[in-house]
């Protein structure tokens, strides 16, 4: 069974770019009942310079979009990523980008990391009593030197597929 989230932000005053995975506050969603969707916080570029490109790295605390996976078994994630923010009232676009190494899977006590491009599926084992994954994305954004201020925003699709339960 594939659970499917889609969520698009409210943007902010400036030259502000707002990529977001979830609202305010948790919003659990079940997939396969054995693991739960949490997203936690949207990926923010904050206030943009003119002409200067802008990245955010998944290991930034701060600024990356965080999921959380709580369950067991064995998981596939997709995302359907923009290629550029939307401003609204005419003031164009932003060129968005997603590259290798901008995606990140943790598991709680434990050292492993899993670094991979989020514009490819992802498919990983969540162990019994590991209590999930942290799923954390990054991305990069260039705006133009005549790029207008204003509040810019896109909305990302993540599909989680739950393919067999861990015993």
């Amino acid at each position: 069974m594939a659970k499917r989230t889609a969520l698009r932000p409210r943007g902010r005053a400036r030259l502000w770019a707002a990529l977001a995975l979830a609202l305010a506050g948790p919003c659990p969603a079940l997939a396969q009942g054995t693991v739960s969707v949490l997203p936690v916080q949207g990926l923010r570029f904050g206030v943009l310079a003119s002409g200067i490109p802008a990245a955010v790295s998944p290991l930034d605390g701060g600024r990356r979009a965080t999921i959380e996976l709580v369950g067991t078994g064995t998981v596939s994630l997709r995302f359907e990523l923009p290629s550029r923010l939307e401003g609204g009232h005419g003031r164009g676009v932003l060129p968005l980008r997603f590259r290798p190494g901008d995606g990140r899977v943790t598991f709680p006590g434990s050292a492993q990391v899993l670094v991979f491009d989020p514009s490819q599926p992802v498919s990983f084992t969540i162990p019994p009593g590991s209590g999930g994954a942290t799923v954390y994305l990054g991305g990069s954004v260039d705006a133009d030197p005549r790029q207008p201020p204003g509040a810019y925003d896109a909305g990302i699709a993540v599909t989680v597929v739950v393919a067999s339960s861990a015993t």
